[in-house]
């Protein structure tokens, strides 16, 4: 005999949506990233990407041809987002500068 509740429980389960959906694709030059992430977490999360510096360089002498690739600190970020604090802290305090003649 099948049990209800079970039954009611697994079907939740595969309707239940995630709280949270991140995909990134990221082609540059041959070189293919892609992250998906499904996440129930109730804390929201953030994703960063970043490509400081992707460059391309090609040199043609004749019938010869040089091709070059540079990428430097290519970088994929998911974390949370931290709580609001509320009030601000005030901006330091910098004692003025004295000039000696």
């Amino acid at each position: 005999m099948v049990n209800i509740n079970n039954l009611l429980n697994l079907i939740k389960k595969f309707f239940k949506k995630n709280k949270g959906y991140d995909k990134i694709t990221l082609r540059l030059y041959g070189l293919d990233i892609e992250i998906e992430r499904k996440t129930n977490i109730d804390v929201p999360h953030e994703v960063t990407v970043v490509v400081p510096r992707a460059e391309l360089r090609k040199k043609v002498k004749g019938d010869e041809e040089d091709i070059e690739i540079i990428m430097n600190s290519i970088t994929i970020v998911h974390s949370p987002r931290h709580k609001e604090l509320g009030i601000s802290s005030p901006p330091p305090n910098i004692p003025k500068r004295i000039n000696h003649e």
